[in-house]
Protein backbone atom coordinates (compact mmCIF):
# COMPACT_ATOMS: atom_id res chain seq x y z
CA UNK A 1 0.00 0.00 0.00
CA UNK A 2 1.21 3.53 -0.80
CA UNK A 3 2.71 5.14 2.33
CA UNK A 4 0.90 8.44 1.81
CA UNK A 5 -2.41 6.63 1.49
CA UNK A 6 -1.64 4.72 4.66
CA UNK A 7 -0.88 7.95 6.51
CA UNK A 8 -4.13 9.46 5.28
CA UNK A 9 -6.08 6.52 6.66
CA UNK A 10 -4.19 6.80 9.94
CA UNK A 11 -4.92 10.52 10.26
CA UNK A 12 -8.57 10.07 9.31
CA UNK A 13 -9.15 7.40 11.92
CA UNK A 14 -7.09 9.25 14.51
CA UNK A 15 -9.02 12.49 14.04
CA UNK A 16 -12.27 10.93 15.16
CA UNK A 17 -10.58 9.43 18.21
CA UNK A 18 -8.82 12.66 19.17
CA UNK A 19 -11.92 14.71 18.46
CA UNK A 20 -13.96 12.75 20.96
CA UNK A 21 -11.26 13.01 23.62
CA UNK A 22 -10.69 16.73 22.98
CA UNK A 23 -14.40 17.49 23.36
CA UNK A 24 -14.33 15.97 26.82
CA UNK A 25 -11.25 18.03 27.74
CA UNK A 26 -12.76 21.43 26.61
CA UNK A 27 -15.70 21.45 28.89
CA UNK A 28 -14.01 24.41 30.55
CA UNK A 29 -15.21 26.50 27.58
CA UNK A 30 -11.78 27.86 26.72
CA UNK A 31 -13.19 29.78 23.74
CA UNK A 32 -15.00 32.07 26.05
CA UNK A 33 -11.72 33.61 27.06
CA UNK A 34 -8.38 34.38 25.44
CA UNK A 35 -6.53 34.45 28.70
CA UNK A 36 -5.58 30.81 28.52
CA UNK A 37 -4.96 30.57 24.79
CA UNK A 38 -1.29 29.93 25.46
CA UNK A 39 -2.28 26.82 27.39
CA UNK A 40 -4.41 25.75 24.47
CA UNK A 41 -1.49 26.33 22.12
CA UNK A 42 0.72 24.25 24.37
CA UNK A 43 -1.87 21.47 24.30
CA UNK A 44 -1.92 21.62 20.53
CA UNK A 45 1.83 21.21 20.41
CA UNK A 46 1.60 18.19 22.71
CA UNK A 47 -1.16 16.68 20.56
CA UNK A 48 0.89 17.24 17.44
CA UNK A 49 3.91 15.56 19.01
CA UNK A 50 1.74 12.71 20.20
CA UNK A 51 0.21 12.41 16.74
CA UNK A 52 3.64 12.35 15.17
CA UNK A 53 4.75 9.68 17.62
CA UNK A 54 1.59 7.69 16.91
CA UNK A 55 2.02 7.89 13.15
CA UNK A 56 5.68 6.94 13.47
CA UNK A 57 4.69 3.91 15.49
CA UNK A 58 2.09 2.97 12.89
CA UNK A 59 4.61 3.45 10.09
CA UNK A 60 6.99 1.26 12.03
CA UNK A 61 4.26 -1.34 12.28
CA UNK A 62 3.56 -0.93 8.60
CA UNK A 63 7.22 -1.52 7.85
CA UNK A 64 7.30 -4.50 10.19
CA UNK A 65 4.28 -6.05 8.49
CA UNK A 66 5.78 -5.34 5.06
CA UNK A 67 8.99 -6.98 6.17
CA UNK A 68 7.04 -9.94 7.49
CA UNK A 69 5.24 -10.29 4.17
CA UNK A 70 8.53 -10.18 2.28
CA UNK A 71 9.95 -12.89 4.55
CA UNK A 72 6.89 -15.05 3.90
CA UNK A 73 7.31 -14.42 0.18
CA UNK A 74 10.86 -15.77 0.45
CA UNK A 75 9.45 -19.11 1.59
CA UNK A 76 7.06 -19.24 -1.38
CA UNK A 77 9.81 -18.28 -3.84
CA UNK A 78 12.09 -20.89 -2.32
CA UNK A 79 9.35 -23.50 -2.65
CA UNK A 80 8.76 -22.56 -6.29
CA UNK A 81 12.46 -22.84 -7.08
CA UNK A 82 12.86 -26.22 -5.38
CA UNK A 83 9.49 -27.61 -6.41
CA UNK A 84 6.70 -28.32 -3.88
CA UNK A 85 7.42 -32.04 -3.51
CA UNK A 86 11.14 -31.67 -2.84
CA UNK A 87 10.56 -28.62 -0.61
CA UNK A 88 7.99 -30.21 1.71
CA UNK A 89 9.77 -33.54 1.91
CA UNK A 90 12.45 -31.78 3.94
CA UNK A 91 11.27 -31.91 7.58
CA UNK A 92 12.96 -28.61 8.40
CA UNK A 93 10.73 -26.78 5.93
CA UNK A 94 7.60 -28.55 7.18
CA UNK A 95 8.44 -28.03 10.85
CA UNK A 96 9.35 -24.39 10.27
CA UNK A 97 6.04 -23.71 8.48
CA UNK A 98 3.94 -25.43 11.17
CA UNK A 99 5.79 -23.62 13.95
CA UNK A 100 5.54 -20.32 12.06
CA UNK A 101 1.79 -20.64 11.47
CA UNK A 102 0.98 -21.97 14.95
CA UNK A 103 3.13 -19.51 16.90
CA UNK A 104 4.03 -16.47 14.79
CA UNK A 105 0.57 -15.90 13.39
CA UNK A 106 -0.84 -15.60 16.91
CA UNK A 107 1.66 -12.80 17.47
CA UNK A 108 0.63 -11.15 14.22
CA UNK A 109 -2.97 -11.22 15.41
CA UNK A 110 -2.05 -9.41 18.62
CA UNK A 111 0.07 -6.99 16.62
CA UNK A 112 -2.76 -5.95 14.34
CA UNK A 113 -4.81 -3.52 16.42
CA UNK A 114 -6.82 -2.25 13.51
CA UNK A 115 -9.76 -4.44 12.50
CA UNK A 116 -8.61 -4.60 8.88
CA UNK A 117 -7.70 -8.18 8.09
CA UNK A 118 -8.86 -9.64 11.40
CA UNK A 119 -12.16 -10.94 10.04
CA UNK A 120 -10.31 -12.91 7.37
CA UNK A 121 -7.83 -14.20 9.93
CA UNK A 122 -10.67 -15.32 12.20
CA UNK A 123 -12.33 -17.12 9.33
CA UNK A 124 -9.10 -19.04 8.73
CA UNK A 125 -8.54 -20.00 12.36
CA UNK A 126 -10.32 -23.37 12.18
CA UNK A 127 -8.01 -24.46 9.38
CA UNK A 128 -4.76 -23.21 10.89
CA UNK A 129 -2.36 -25.39 12.86
CA UNK A 130 -3.13 -25.63 16.55
CA UNK A 131 -0.74 -26.18 19.44
CA UNK A 132 -1.01 -29.93 19.18
CA UNK A 133 0.23 -29.67 15.58
CA UNK A 134 3.33 -27.84 16.74
CA UNK A 135 3.73 -30.41 19.53
CA UNK A 136 3.66 -33.24 17.03
CA UNK A 137 6.17 -31.52 14.74
CA UNK A 138 8.55 -30.82 17.61
CA UNK A 139 8.28 -34.40 18.84
CA UNK A 140 9.01 -35.62 15.32
CA UNK A 141 12.26 -33.68 15.23
CA UNK A 142 13.16 -34.88 18.73
CA UNK A 143 12.61 -38.53 17.84
CA UNK A 144 14.61 -38.15 14.63
CA UNK A 145 17.47 -36.51 16.49
CA UNK A 146 17.57 -39.25 19.13
CA UNK A 147 17.17 -42.18 16.73
CA UNK A 148 19.95 -41.11 14.37
CA UNK A 149 22.16 -39.50 17.03
CA UNK A 150 22.07 -36.07 15.38
CA UNK A 151 23.33 -32.82 16.88
CA UNK A 152 20.97 -29.90 17.33
CA UNK A 153 23.52 -27.56 15.78
CA UNK A 154 23.71 -29.72 12.65
CA UNK A 155 19.93 -30.00 12.34
CA UNK A 156 19.44 -26.26 12.72
CA UNK A 157 21.88 -25.64 9.87
CA UNK A 158 20.34 -28.23 7.56
CA UNK A 159 22.94 -30.98 8.06
CA UNK A 160 20.85 -34.13 8.43
CA UNK A 161 22.68 -37.39 9.05
CA UNK A 162 25.66 -36.33 6.98
CA UNK A 163 23.75 -34.70 4.12
CA UNK A 164 23.74 -30.91 3.82
CA UNK A 165 20.49 -29.33 2.64
CA UNK A 166 19.76 -25.77 1.59
CA UNK A 167 17.40 -25.33 4.53
CA UNK A 168 17.83 -24.17 8.09
CA UNK A 169 15.90 -23.24 11.21
CA UNK A 170 15.58 -19.68 12.45
CA UNK A 171 16.36 -18.66 16.00
CA UNK A 172 12.62 -18.66 16.70
CA UNK A 173 12.27 -22.17 15.34
CA UNK A 174 15.05 -23.35 17.63
CA UNK A 175 13.90 -21.43 20.69
CA UNK A 176 10.33 -22.70 20.50
CA UNK A 177 11.78 -26.19 20.35
CA UNK A 178 13.80 -25.34 23.46
CA UNK A 179 10.61 -24.36 25.28
CA UNK A 180 8.93 -27.56 24.13
CA UNK A 181 11.79 -29.67 25.47
CA UNK A 182 11.89 -27.77 28.75
CA UNK A 183 8.16 -28.33 29.19
CA UNK A 184 8.89 -32.04 28.84
CA UNK A 185 11.79 -31.86 31.35
CA UNK A 186 14.27 -32.88 28.66
CA UNK A 187 17.01 -30.61 29.91
CA UNK A 188 20.01 -32.24 28.27
CA UNK A 189 18.73 -31.98 24.71
CA UNK A 190 17.22 -28.57 25.51
CA UNK A 191 20.72 -27.29 26.24
CA UNK A 192 21.81 -28.45 22.79
CA UNK A 193 19.01 -26.46 21.22
CA UNK A 194 19.83 -23.38 23.28
CA UNK A 195 23.30 -23.45 21.72
CA UNK A 196 21.70 -23.93 18.30
CA UNK A 197 19.48 -20.90 18.97
CA UNK A 198 22.53 -18.80 19.82
CA UNK A 199 24.21 -19.84 16.58
CA UNK A 200 21.05 -19.06 14.61
CA UNK A 201 20.95 -15.58 16.15
CA UNK A 202 24.56 -15.01 15.15
CA UNK A 203 24.01 -16.11 11.56
CA UNK A 204 23.82 -13.40 8.93
CA UNK A 205 20.58 -14.89 7.57
CA UNK A 206 17.63 -12.48 7.71
CA UNK A 207 15.59 -13.16 10.83
CA UNK A 208 11.78 -13.22 10.67
CA UNK A 209 10.06 -9.95 11.47
CA UNK A 210 8.12 -11.60 14.29
CA UNK A 211 11.40 -11.80 16.20
CA UNK A 212 11.07 -8.05 16.76
CA UNK A 213 7.98 -8.82 18.84
CA UNK A 214 9.11 -12.02 20.49
CA UNK A 215 12.35 -10.46 21.65
CA UNK A 216 14.73 -13.43 21.58
CA UNK A 217 17.92 -11.85 22.91
CA UNK A 218 21.25 -13.23 24.11
CA UNK A 219 20.18 -12.33 27.65
CA UNK A 220 17.04 -14.44 27.36
CA UNK A 221 19.02 -17.35 25.92
CA UNK A 222 21.64 -17.30 28.69
CA UNK A 223 18.87 -17.05 31.28
CA UNK A 224 17.16 -20.07 29.76
CA UNK A 225 20.49 -21.91 29.63
CA UNK A 226 21.09 -21.13 33.31
CA UNK A 227 17.72 -22.59 34.30
CA UNK A 228 18.43 -25.72 32.28
CA UNK A 229 21.83 -26.09 33.94
CA UNK A 230 20.25 -25.72 37.37
CA UNK A 231 17.90 -28.58 36.51
CA UNK A 232 20.96 -30.58 35.44
CA UNK A 233 22.61 -29.91 38.79
CA UNK A 234 25.32 -27.77 37.19
CA UNK A 235 24.93 -24.74 39.42
CA UNK A 236 28.43 -23.37 38.82
CA UNK A 237 27.80 -23.33 35.08
CA UNK A 238 24.39 -21.79 35.69
CA UNK A 239 25.95 -18.93 37.66
CA UNK A 240 28.30 -18.22 34.77
CA UNK A 241 25.35 -18.25 32.37
CA UNK A 242 23.50 -15.74 34.57
CA UNK A 243 26.59 -13.51 34.57
CA UNK A 244 26.66 -13.58 30.77
CA UNK A 245 22.96 -12.75 30.69
CA UNK A 246 23.56 -9.76 32.96
CA UNK A 247 26.25 -8.47 30.61
CA UNK A 248 23.62 -8.21 27.87
CA UNK A 249 20.87 -6.97 30.20
CA UNK A 250 22.50 -5.29 33.23
CA UNK A 251 19.36 -3.39 34.25
CA UNK A 252 17.09 -6.43 34.42
CA UNK A 253 16.15 -6.48 38.12
CA UNK A 254 14.41 -9.85 37.93
CA UNK A 255 17.39 -11.43 36.22
CA UNK A 256 19.79 -10.01 38.79
CA UNK A 257 17.60 -11.27 41.65
CA UNK A 258 17.56 -14.79 40.20
CA UNK A 259 21.35 -14.69 40.00
CA UNK A 260 21.70 -13.52 43.62
CA UNK A 261 19.24 -16.16 44.86
CA UNK A 262 21.13 -18.94 43.12
CA UNK A 263 24.48 -17.60 44.29
CA UNK A 264 23.22 -17.46 47.88
CA UNK A 265 21.87 -21.00 47.64
CA UNK A 266 25.21 -22.28 46.36
CA UNK A 267 27.04 -20.60 49.27
CA UNK A 268 24.65 -21.88 51.95
CA UNK A 269 24.57 -25.45 50.60
CA UNK A 270 27.79 -25.71 48.56
CA UNK A 271 27.72 -29.48 48.03
CA UNK A 272 24.01 -30.00 47.70
CA UNK A 273 23.81 -29.04 44.05
CA UNK A 274 26.33 -31.57 42.83
CA UNK A 275 23.70 -34.28 42.52
CA UNK A 276 21.63 -34.04 39.38
CA UNK A 277 17.87 -34.09 39.88
CA UNK A 278 15.69 -36.63 38.14
CA UNK A 279 14.92 -35.83 34.55
CA UNK A 280 13.52 -37.59 31.52
CA UNK A 281 15.97 -39.46 29.36
CA UNK A 282 15.86 -37.93 25.90
CA UNK A 283 14.82 -41.22 24.33
CA UNK A 284 13.21 -43.15 27.15
CA UNK A 285 9.79 -43.01 25.53
CA UNK A 286 10.96 -44.02 22.05
CA UNK A 287 10.58 -47.73 21.40
CA UNK A 288 12.84 -48.13 18.40
CA UNK A 289 15.75 -50.46 17.64
CA UNK A 290 19.25 -49.16 17.04
CA UNK A 291 19.36 -50.41 13.45
CA UNK A 292 17.44 -47.59 11.76
CA UNK A 293 20.61 -46.34 10.09
CA UNK A 294 21.35 -49.83 8.78
CA UNK A 295 24.64 -49.93 10.67
CA UNK A 296 24.04 -52.47 13.40
CA UNK A 297 26.96 -53.73 15.46
CA UNK A 298 25.60 -57.26 15.79
CA UNK A 299 26.78 -59.74 13.13
CA UNK A 300 24.03 -60.68 10.72
CA UNK A 301 22.83 -64.29 10.87
CA UNK A 302 21.12 -64.04 7.53
CA UNK A 303 22.11 -65.60 4.24
CA UNK A 304 20.66 -63.44 1.50
CA UNK A 305 20.07 -64.40 -2.11
CA UNK A 306 17.77 -63.50 -5.01
CA UNK A 307 15.88 -65.60 -7.51
CA UNK A 308 13.14 -65.36 -10.12
CA UNK A 309 10.00 -66.91 -8.63
CA UNK A 310 8.45 -69.12 -11.31
CA UNK A 311 7.18 -71.91 -9.07
CA UNK A 312 4.49 -70.69 -6.65
CA UNK A 313 1.96 -70.39 -9.51
CA UNK A 314 1.96 -71.57 -13.14
CA UNK A 315 1.39 -68.01 -14.41
CA UNK A 316 4.75 -66.97 -12.96
CA UNK A 317 6.49 -69.06 -15.58
CA UNK A 318 5.40 -66.36 -18.02
CA UNK A 319 5.83 -63.39 -15.66
CA UNK A 320 8.28 -64.34 -12.91
CA UNK A 321 8.68 -62.13 -9.85
CA UNK A 322 12.13 -60.98 -8.82
CA UNK A 323 12.33 -62.20 -5.23
CA UNK A 324 14.99 -61.37 -2.66
CA UNK A 325 15.18 -63.67 0.36
CA UNK A 326 16.02 -61.71 3.49
CA UNK A 327 15.34 -64.42 6.05
CA UNK A 328 14.46 -68.10 5.83
CA UNK A 329 13.13 -68.50 9.38
CA UNK A 330 11.03 -66.51 9.79
CA UNK A 331 10.18 -66.23 6.12
CA UNK A 332 10.90 -62.65 4.97
CA UNK A 333 11.18 -61.76 1.27
CA UNK A 334 11.28 -58.59 -0.80
CA UNK A 335 9.29 -58.69 -4.04
CA UNK A 336 10.79 -56.27 -6.54
CA UNK A 337 8.98 -54.20 -9.19
CA UNK A 338 5.45 -55.34 -8.33
CA UNK A 339 3.77 -51.90 -8.29
CA UNK A 340 4.13 -49.67 -11.35
CA UNK A 341 4.88 -45.95 -11.16
CA UNK A 342 1.37 -45.18 -12.45
CA UNK A 343 -0.21 -47.34 -9.76
CA UNK A 344 1.91 -45.76 -7.04
CA UNK A 345 0.86 -42.30 -8.18
CA UNK A 346 -2.79 -43.32 -8.29
CA UNK A 347 -2.72 -44.77 -4.77
CA UNK A 348 -1.21 -41.54 -3.46
CA UNK A 349 -3.47 -39.08 -5.28
CA UNK A 350 -6.73 -40.92 -4.54
CA UNK A 351 -5.86 -41.26 -0.84
CA UNK A 352 -4.42 -37.82 -0.10
CA UNK A 353 -7.62 -35.89 0.59
CA UNK A 354 -9.14 -38.52 2.89
CA UNK A 355 -6.19 -39.43 5.10
CA UNK A 356 -6.89 -39.62 8.83
CA UNK A 357 -4.57 -40.07 11.83
CA UNK A 358 -3.39 -43.66 12.05
CA UNK A 359 -4.24 -45.68 15.11
CA UNK A 360 -3.24 -48.86 16.87
CA UNK A 361 -5.63 -51.57 18.00
CA UNK A 362 -5.99 -52.41 21.69
CA UNK A 363 -7.15 -55.99 21.38
CA UNK A 364 -8.23 -56.21 25.04
CA UNK A 365 -10.59 -53.24 24.87
CA UNK A 366 -11.31 -53.48 21.12
CA UNK A 367 -10.56 -49.78 20.70
CA UNK A 368 -8.49 -47.75 18.25
CA UNK A 369 -5.87 -45.54 19.86
CA UNK A 370 -4.14 -42.50 18.36
CA UNK A 371 -0.80 -42.27 20.11
CA UNK A 372 2.71 -40.96 19.53
CA UNK A 373 3.97 -44.49 18.85
CA UNK A 374 2.46 -44.36 15.37
CA UNK A 375 2.74 -41.00 13.67
CA UNK A 376 1.22 -41.22 10.22
CA UNK A 377 -1.99 -40.57 8.33
CA UNK A 378 -3.77 -43.47 6.71
CA UNK A 379 -6.77 -44.62 4.72
CA UNK A 380 -8.42 -48.00 4.31
CA UNK A 381 -8.32 -48.35 0.56
CA UNK A 382 -11.54 -50.32 0.05
CA UNK A 383 -13.50 -47.93 -2.18
CA UNK A 384 -11.38 -48.55 -5.28
CA UNK A 385 -11.36 -52.34 -5.76
CA UNK A 386 -10.32 -52.08 -9.42
CA UNK A 387 -7.06 -50.41 -8.40
CA UNK A 388 -6.08 -53.34 -6.19
CA UNK A 389 -7.49 -56.23 -8.22
CA UNK A 390 -4.21 -56.86 -10.04
CA UNK A 391 -2.24 -56.75 -6.79
CA UNK A 392 -4.56 -59.31 -5.21
CA UNK A 393 -3.88 -61.71 -8.07
CA UNK A 394 -0.15 -61.02 -7.93
CA UNK A 395 0.03 -61.60 -4.17
CA UNK A 396 -1.95 -64.80 -4.45
CA UNK A 397 0.42 -66.04 -7.14
CA UNK A 398 3.55 -64.97 -5.26
CA UNK A 399 2.60 -66.24 -1.79
CA UNK A 400 0.19 -69.06 -2.49
CA UNK A 401 -2.25 -67.55 0.02
CA UNK A 402 -5.91 -66.76 -0.59
CA UNK A 403 -6.49 -62.99 -0.70
CA UNK A 404 -10.21 -63.50 -0.08
CA UNK A 405 -9.24 -63.94 3.56
CA UNK A 406 -7.41 -60.71 4.17
CA UNK A 407 -7.98 -57.17 5.39
CA UNK A 408 -8.40 -54.19 3.11
CA UNK A 409 -5.36 -52.38 1.83
CA UNK A 410 -4.24 -49.52 4.05
CA UNK A 411 -2.41 -46.59 2.48
CA UNK A 412 -0.19 -44.58 4.83
CA UNK A 413 1.88 -41.43 4.63
CA UNK A 414 4.43 -40.39 7.23
CA UNK A 415 5.27 -36.81 8.12
CA UNK A 416 7.97 -35.09 10.19
CA UNK A 417 9.94 -37.83 11.85
CA UNK A 418 7.08 -40.20 11.01
CA UNK A 419 7.45 -43.62 12.58
CA UNK A 420 5.76 -46.77 13.79
CA UNK A 421 7.44 -47.93 16.98
CA UNK A 422 8.44 -51.55 17.60
CA UNK A 423 5.40 -53.81 17.46
CA UNK A 424 3.96 -57.13 16.35
CA UNK A 425 1.37 -57.34 13.59
CA UNK A 426 -0.30 -60.45 15.00
CA UNK A 427 -2.82 -59.43 17.63
CA UNK A 428 -3.86 -62.57 19.52
CA UNK A 429 -2.14 -64.19 22.46
CA UNK A 430 -1.18 -67.80 21.86
CA UNK A 431 -3.73 -69.07 24.38
CA UNK A 432 -6.50 -67.31 22.44
CA UNK A 433 -5.74 -69.00 19.12
CA UNK A 434 -7.74 -71.75 17.44
CA UNK A 435 -10.99 -70.36 18.82
CA UNK A 436 -12.40 -69.13 15.54
CA UNK A 437 -10.96 -65.61 15.84
CA UNK A 438 -8.90 -64.57 12.80
CA UNK A 439 -5.42 -63.15 13.24
CA UNK A 440 -2.79 -61.77 10.92
CA UNK A 441 -0.93 -64.72 9.48
CA UNK A 442 1.23 -62.61 7.18
CA UNK A 443 1.97 -59.00 6.27
CA UNK A 444 2.64 -57.35 2.92
CA UNK A 445 4.14 -53.86 2.96
CA UNK A 446 4.26 -52.05 -0.40
CA UNK A 447 6.71 -49.17 -0.78
CA UNK A 448 5.02 -46.49 -2.88
CA UNK A 449 7.62 -43.72 -2.82
CA UNK A 450 11.31 -43.03 -2.61
CA UNK A 451 12.59 -41.92 0.79
CA UNK A 452 15.99 -40.19 0.48
CA UNK A 453 16.84 -40.61 4.17
CA UNK A 454 15.38 -42.72 6.94
CA UNK A 455 12.07 -44.54 6.97
CA UNK A 456 13.53 -48.06 7.00
CA UNK A 457 11.62 -51.12 8.18
CA UNK A 458 13.67 -52.83 10.88
CA UNK A 459 13.43 -56.32 12.39
CA UNK A 460 15.67 -56.02 15.49
CA UNK A 461 15.55 -59.73 16.36
CA UNK A 462 16.83 -60.55 12.87
CA UNK A 463 19.31 -57.69 12.61
CA UNK A 464 17.50 -56.81 9.38
CA UNK A 465 17.05 -53.30 7.98
CA UNK A 466 15.04 -52.78 4.80
CA UNK A 467 15.07 -49.34 3.20
CA UNK A 468 12.10 -48.31 1.03
CA UNK A 469 12.44 -49.20 -2.63
CA UNK A 470 9.62 -47.74 -4.75
CA UNK A 471 7.52 -50.44 -6.36
CA UNK A 472 8.72 -53.27 -4.12
CA UNK A 473 6.77 -55.20 -1.50
CA UNK A 474 8.05 -56.68 1.75
CA UNK A 475 6.35 -59.95 2.75
CA UNK A 476 6.71 -61.92 5.97
CA UNK A 477 4.87 -64.44 8.11
CA UNK A 478 3.88 -63.24 11.58
CA UNK A 479 3.40 -66.76 12.96
CA UNK A 480 5.62 -69.80 13.15
CA UNK A 481 4.93 -73.18 11.57
CA UNK A 482 2.66 -74.15 14.47
CA UNK A 483 0.57 -71.04 14.03
CA UNK A 484 1.85 -69.27 17.12
CA UNK A 485 3.12 -65.72 17.27
CA UNK A 486 6.70 -65.51 16.05
CA UNK A 487 8.44 -62.92 18.23
CA UNK A 488 11.29 -62.70 15.72
CA UNK A 489 8.95 -60.72 13.46
CA UNK A 490 8.99 -57.84 15.91
CA UNK A 491 9.53 -54.81 13.68
CA UNK A 492 9.39 -51.04 13.47
CA UNK A 493 9.06 -48.25 10.94
CA UNK A 494 12.01 -45.92 11.56
CA UNK A 495 11.61 -42.13 11.59
CA UNK A 496 11.71 -40.42 8.22
CA UNK A 497 14.57 -37.94 8.06
CA UNK A 498 13.91 -36.49 4.61
CA UNK A 499 11.19 -37.48 2.21
CA UNK A 500 7.53 -38.34 1.97
CA UNK A 501 7.16 -41.98 2.89
CA UNK A 502 4.15 -43.60 1.25
CA UNK A 503 3.47 -47.25 2.02
CA UNK A 504 0.52 -49.58 1.62
CA UNK A 505 -0.02 -52.58 3.85
CA UNK A 506 -2.15 -55.68 3.62
CA UNK A 507 -2.66 -58.15 6.43
CA UNK A 508 -3.56 -61.70 5.43
CA UNK A 509 -5.73 -63.67 7.88
CA UNK A 510 -4.94 -67.17 9.09
CA UNK A 511 -8.54 -68.40 8.96
CA UNK A 512 -9.20 -69.54 5.39
CA UNK A 513 -5.59 -70.52 4.72
CA UNK A 514 -5.81 -73.98 6.33
CA UNK A 515 -5.16 -75.82 3.05
CA UNK A 516 -2.67 -73.29 1.67
CA UNK A 517 -0.58 -72.78 4.82
CA UNK A 518 -1.40 -75.65 7.20
CA UNK A 519 0.07 -75.62 10.70
CA UNK A 520 2.50 -78.29 11.81
CA UNK A 521 1.32 -80.22 14.86
CA UNK A 522 4.88 -81.21 15.77
CA UNK A 523 8.42 -80.41 14.60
Amino acid sequence: MNTLLLLFMILFSLSSILGQGFENDTRKRLSWSVANMDELLKLEEELALNLEHYTNELIKKYNTISWGISMMDVRHVFQSEMGPKKFWENPLNSYSLIRHMESDWHMWQLYMEKPVGLAFLESKKPTMPQYHDFYDAAEGLRRTQWTYDLLAQDISQGLLDGVQYNSSLTALDCFDLVQHLINGSRWSIAMQWIEATKLALDRSDPQPAIQMLRGITPALLYKTLAKAQVEQGEVDKALKAYQLALIYSPKDAELRQEFFDLELKSLIMPGNHSVKPEQKDDGEDIKLPFCCSGQCDLPSKLQLYCWWNTQSHPFLRLAPIKTEFLSLDPHVVLLHDVVSAAERTRFQTTSKKDLLPSGTVDIETDTLLNEQDRTSMSLWYDEHPNDTKRLNVLLQDATGLDMEYSESYQVMNYGIGGLFETHMDSLLKNEDRYRGIPDRLATVLFYLSEVPQGGATVFPELNLTVFPQPGSALFWYNTDKKGYQNTQTLHAGCPVIVGSKWVMSKWIDDLGQELRAPCKVSD
